[in-house]
């Protein structure tokens, strides 16, 4: 029998760090709601602990951190019965806003433990499941410059430093795309692949996904271009106006192939992998519970 209401997951070097004083007060609010806290680092396999974790018969597991810790708590619950909660202390956190989940960590914690549940889709490249999209060309390279600098280096320090070598490396991916009505060659530095649509008509840096239950991928990317015509693009995109963009392509669909000539680098929720080629990508609709404000 569990001795815990759940397990969470404390990524204490996520992108909004909480000052020690506020740390030792969220690690006490949580262990008082009944929740048996795990302090994350690189050691940690996350997976195997979930999975042991549920066989004890834990039904509740909590990403305290970014869309990168939730991406890694989300691989063993996948059409299980455990729920998945999140409070959302990361960079961005786009995967809590697009649940309507607070971003204040007392009111996330009240909704993990007292929240309802909802069942929503997830999306799988190979055999990682990822909740937000799948990238590849200039955003993974992009990363991994930023990751470079190490965790201790400021961040938005290292942000821009990865941006300015990005875009003077400026690297391009070719994929052969494959889906149900769709057959294409593509030269591209920016294409994606969403868990469900979104909506790239709202001005700004943040695109929300109004549902996740639809059911569908949706595709994104652009031709090969080059610098300025990209920083044009760039510049529709923040004014809200995507699909005015010239060469702006994208279409949705249940299930595609990607092949390229080599393993590609690929962001899955933010995180770094590797995966072989073809790359299967599918939705896997309602697959996943997770625990919404009431």
């Amino acid at each position: 029998m569990p001795t815990s209401k759940g397990l969470l997951f404390f990524n204490s070097t996520s992108g909004i760090r909480l000052p020690e004083p506020e740390a030792d007060a969220f690690v006490a609010a949580a262990g008082e709601a009944g929740l048996e806290v795990v302090p994350l680092n690189r050691d940690v396999d996350v997976t195997s602990i979930v999975r042991a974790r549920m066989q004890e018969g834990v039904k509740l597991f909590v990403a305290a951190g970014g869309d990168g810790t939730v991406h890694h708590v989300v691989q063993a619950l996948v059409n299980s019965e455990a729920a998945l909660a999140v409070i959302p202390i990361g960079t961005y956190n786009h995967f809590a806003k697009d649940l309507g989940i607070p971003l204040d960590w007392r009111s996330a914690l009240e909704t993990a433990v007292n929240g309802t549940t909802q069942q929503i889709d997830v999306a799988r490249a190979n055999e990682r499941f990822f909740v937000n999209n799948l990238s590849l060309g200039l955003y993974p390279e992009m990363v991994a410059r930023r990751e470079e600098r190490g965790r201790d280096y400021p961040r938005w320090k290292a942000r821009l430093l990865a941006a300015y070598g990005t875009f003077r490396k400026y690297p391009h991916v070719t994929l052969a795309i494959e889906s149900e009505h769709h057959q294409e060659v593509v030269r591209t530095h920016v294409f994606m692949v969403s868990n469900n649509r979104y909506d790239l008509s709202r001005i700004g840096v943040e695109a929300p996904r109004e549902r996740m239950t639809e059911g569908r991928l949706s595709v994104y990317w652009l031709p090969h271009l080059p610098r300025i015509a990209l920083m044009k693009f760039v510049a529709h995109y923040l004014a809200g106006r995507v699909h005015e963009a010239p060469g702006f392509r994208s279409f949705r669909t249940l299930r595609m192939k990607v092949q390229s000539r080599k393993a590609l680098h690929v962001g899955l929720d933010g995180e770094l992998f590797e995966l072989a080629t073809p790359m299967v990508i599918t939705i896997v609709p309602q697959s996943l519970l997770v625990k919404v404000p009431r």
